[in-house]
């Protein structure tokens, strides 16, 4: 009878619990390794193998070493070119253990010492005639056509373990009167698979990942009481599990088996080399043997299995006519990569892989690379007993991902100078709650890497440098993630914190200002204060740029911090000059222009008489706080004492800034902005929504609309006293629902133009001189343009009001004439002058002028001119050098 141990016991437990011969005695080891390293400049065959002095071959450690001793080989990057003759045995208390790598869930295949034979149909490593031998952690190849990767005859007690085979090697070959050999956990990857000949007797094939193997994966023949269980054979020529001669007793349990999937099927696709049928087993061996719990693909015109010279396409029929595979199960798998490894890995979509394998299998007792059973909580347990491993050579794991911050130690940013200590933070992703176990980081430095219980460590690193941090993590069931160079630490040499700061203004009175900050520490904050009123922060470090609003000497002041807490202040002095900037504020026709350009406000003066244009600058923002993205609406006007006055509607309340336009006066310099104050009159209106201002001398009257009626109020410069809000719908009998108004003066009276929403405009005029108000209904005298949506206004002299109207993308003009006492028919101004797309216009006057300003959809600044001396309007013409203004149409321009 077959001797049976649950899935959890490891390799020694598989050759301890079965029944084996007695063993040789043999003398006892001394030291318990003996070290190999071809790469060492200190080794030598003729020594005794120590870590100061290896040896230079296997074979040199093969022919020394004793029971109970490890043979350390060095992985390198060259490779060990010999076949190698283990000749010495161990005992099952004191085993003979050869290894590459050492067993862990950490190692790549690439770190594997390399064995390449010395001659091509040798083996890479031969054992003849021992027991009680493990050999793990190997990688076997060749360039050509070779013998088996590893050989075993007459041989007991051996294991061959997580080793990888590929290339043109034939795998594993196990003869003679072996028995009691283990082949578990190995990577055989397009080379051949396991072999098991004549006379081998109780042979365990386990947890290894056949992968696209140039033969069938498992061959036994004549091998009785062969296990191959938990092993994922994928596209594999020939047969993936073929028991022939007479194998009685054998054991096929737990395997994922698939011949094709699309996309990623193997090299033998023909009917010559693929063969026929994926688990078969002769007639003389299906004695005492059972077939159960696989998953079986085969190609879709071939068998899953044969049995004793008969074909069954399904496990259904197999079962059906032979009482096995009473478990088995047709699975197409689209395997997946398991973490970094590479092989075949179970998808979650693999649901019957899943904890549904039979525990009492003889097997080990965790998959190929590590990972212990778990519980999928998402899938029934349909194994017997409820038990929790999962078919094939892998199981599934939950461990999604890790990420890893670096800092340091004593600072937020993973930068300062050597020596720097550095805190390194790990964070893993469990889908299923399973506890992290071990983190291990590298460095980066080629310092020894680090296994720590707890998600975080801190490394000192020596010298200058950029180092990337590698972690993985693994949590208690043995699944591993891991991430690579995903963060660095960046290690400066020792220095003080630095500038070297350059300053220069550009004729556009755009400053530049780079502090060239230096430190080995990060840069968290540079500071700079232009000299003009602003300033402005700055995380990190890095030149930026700033726009003066007028010329003047300034000195530019940098404060720059690092990490480490240390501040270090630089200056200089620029001088910002602008030859248009001054032309524009001579005497003459001038108008000022201002909108909204995305996040910020802006202004430019124009003098009609110079024929001069200033910059487009930005409006300080001394004084009263507002985000400029937030106004909605602007008005402006100019005073008798050459002030111009600007209002800006944020979220119902208004504010108001001043620019002196003529000379220096009262310690305020010529073209000098004083700061921002709110428009605090009584009784101010609710829900302000558009606003509009006229001067007379030096008193300016704002208009507003709130709640669909008109409101009134003013103040003198000089005082800046607000008088009450009136009501001057109330006042004139206009009726509500007002959409948009516009202002201007005649002498003692300010008029202003008001849209309804019944599309009428109409005007009302409040005289000073009579202290009242009246109204005339233009539309209803005079006609007006359909499709009305905004008006703007301005005066030229002889008490002339030009109301000008925006419909339909168009632009149309009336006058009224209050010193004859008419209004004049609509003039279509795009007409005259080519404005087309019209999204808003504003109004201002100079002379006998009357200048509009025009957006387009895109924020273009446009400007027709109408003289009323001459009697002509110009082509509308682009303002040169206009920033474009929006998103919303925000604009106002008044003239002097």
């Amino acid at each position: 009878m077959r001797l049976r141990q649950s899935a959890a016991l490891t390799v020694a437990a598989v050759t301890s619990l079965l029944a084996l011969p007695a063993a040789v005695p043999s003398a006892a080891a001394d030291a318990t390794t003996l070290y190999v390293n071809n790469r060492s400049a200190t080794c030598t065959d003729s020594g005794g193998g120590t870590e100061a002095q290896p040896y230079c071959t296997i074979s040199a450690a093969a022919n020394a070493v004793l029971p109970g001793q490890t043979v350390q080989v060095a992985s390198t990057l060259k490779a060990y070119r010999e076949s190698v003759r283990l000749t010495h045995s161990g005992t099952p208390e004191q085993p003979i253990t050869f290894v590459g790598v050492a067993f862990s869930t950490y190692p790549l295949s690439y770190q594997f010492p390399m064995v390449v034979p010395a001659v091509a149909s040798d083996s890479a490593m031969a054992l003849t005639g021992v027991h009680d031998v493990v050999v793990r952690g190997f990688t076997f190849t060749n360039g050509v056509e070779s013998g088996p990767g590893v050989a075993v005859a007459d041989s007991a007690r051996v294991s061959v373990d997580h080793n990888t085979f590929n290339r043109s090697t034939a795998g594993v070959a196990i003869t003679g009167a072996s028995d009691h050999v283990t082949v578990s956990r190995n990577l055989f990857y397009t080379s051949g698979g396991v072999g098991v000949g004549a006379g081998v007797h109780d042979s365990l094939i386990t947890a290894n990942d056949f992968d696209r193997t140039k033969t069938a994966a498992v061959t036994a023949t004549d091998a009785s009481g062969i296990a191959v269980t938990n092993n994922t054979i994928a596209f594999s020529c020939r047969e993936s599990v073929k028991i022939d001669g007479a194998s009685a007793g054998a054991l096929v349990e737990n395997n994922v088996v698939t011949a094709d999937h699309p996309g990623q099927s193997g090299t033998c696709t023909t009917a010559a080399d693929r063969g026929e049928t994926e688990i078969s087993l002769s007639a003389a061996s299906t004695a005492g043997s059972k077939v159960d719990y696989n998953t079986v693909h085969p190609w879709p015109d071939a068998s899953a299995y044969t049995w004793a010279g008969t074909a069954y396409p399904t496990a259904t029929a197999f079962h059906t006519a032979t009482g096995q595979a009473a478990h088995d199960a047709d699975l197409d798998v689209a395997f997946t990569s398991p973490y970094w490894f590479g092989g075949n890995g179970l998808p979650v979509s693999a649901t019957a892989a899943i904890d549904s394998a039979d525990p009492t299998a003889p097997g080990v007792d965790t998959d190929r690379i590590g990972v212990r059973p778990e519980d999928d909580p998402a899938v029934a347990n349909t194994a017997p007993g409820g038990g929790v491993r999962d078919r094939g050579a892998y199981e599934l794991t939950a461990q999604r991902s890790v990420t890893v911050a670096a800092a340091g130690a004593d600072v937020p940013t993973a930068q300062g100078p050597a020596p720097f200590t550095a805190k390194l933070t790990a964070a893993a992703v469990n889908d299923w709650g399973v506890a992290q176990a071990d983190y291990y980081f590298d460095f980066g430095d080629g310092s020894a890497p680090v296994h720590s219980p707890t998600p975080t460590v801190t490394h000192v690193y020596a010298k200058p440098g950029t180092y990337f941090v590698d972690v993985l993590a693994a949590d208690a069931q043995g699944g591993v993630v891991f991430s690579q160079s995903e963060s660095r630490v960046v290690v400066n040499q020792p220095g003080e914190l630095t500038t070297d700061l350059t300053v220069g203004v550009a004729s556009g009175l755009n400053l530049a200002v780079d502090p060239a900050a230096r430190s080995p520490w990060v840069i968290t904050k540079e500071d700079i204060d232009f000299g003009d009123g602003t300033h402005r922060s700055f995380s990190g470090a890095g030149a930026t740029s700033h726009q003066y609003s007028a010329p003047g000497t300034y000195t530019v002041t940098v404060t720059v911090t690092d990490e480490s807490g240390r501040t270090v202040v630089s200056r200089k002095t620029v001088e910002a000059t602008s030859a248009p900037y001054m032309a524009a504020l001579q005497p003459g026709e001038r108008v000022q222009l201002l909108g909204g350009s995305y996040g910020q406000l802006d202004f430019a003066g124009a003098n009609y008489t110079g024929k001069v244009w200033a910059p487009f600058l930005p409006v300080p923002q001394g004084g009263a706080s507002f985000e400029p993205k937030d106004v909605s609406a602007m008005a402006s006007a100019t005073t008798a004492d050459q002030y111009l006055r600007v209002f800006a509607l944020v979220d119902g309340k208004i504010y108001t800034a001043e620019r002196n336009l003529g000379p220096a006066s009262g310690g305020v310099a010529q073209g000098q902005w004083l700061p921002w104050k709110e428009v605090l009159a009584p009784g101010a209106p609710a829900g302000i929504t558009e606003i509009s201002a006229a001067s007379i001398g030096n008193s300016t009257h704002l208009v507003a609309v709130g709640g669909g009626r008109v409101y009134e109020s003013s103040a003198d410069r000089a005082t800046g006293v607000w008088s009450a809000w009136g009501d001057v719908t109330g006042a004139t009998g206009i009726p509500a629902g007002v959409t948009s108004v516009a202002a201007g003066t005649t002498g003692n009276s300010l008029h202003i133009a008001i849209l309804g929403s019944d599309g009428h405009l109409r005007v009302a005029d409040g005289d000073y001189n009579r202290g009242r108000w009246s109204y005339g209904d233009v539309t209803a005298a005079y006609g007006s343009p359909g499709g009305a949506m905004r008006v703007a206004a301005a005066s030229t002299p002889g008490s002339r009001f030009h109301v000008v109207v925006l419909a339909n993308g168009r632009v149309h003009e009336t006058t009224g004439d209050y010193a004859q006492g008419y209004w004049t028919g609509w003039g279509d101004i795009s007409a005259a002058s080519g404005l087309t797309g019209v999204s808003a216009v504003v109004a201002a006057s100079t002379g006998n002028s009357l200048r509009l300003f025009t957006l387009d959809q895109y924020g273009s600044v446009s400007n027709v001119n109408g003289d009323y001396t001459a009697g002509q309007w110009s082509p509308a013409a682009r303002v040169v050098d206009s920033v474009p203004f929006g998103p919303e149409p925000v604009i106002t321009a008044a003239g002097l």
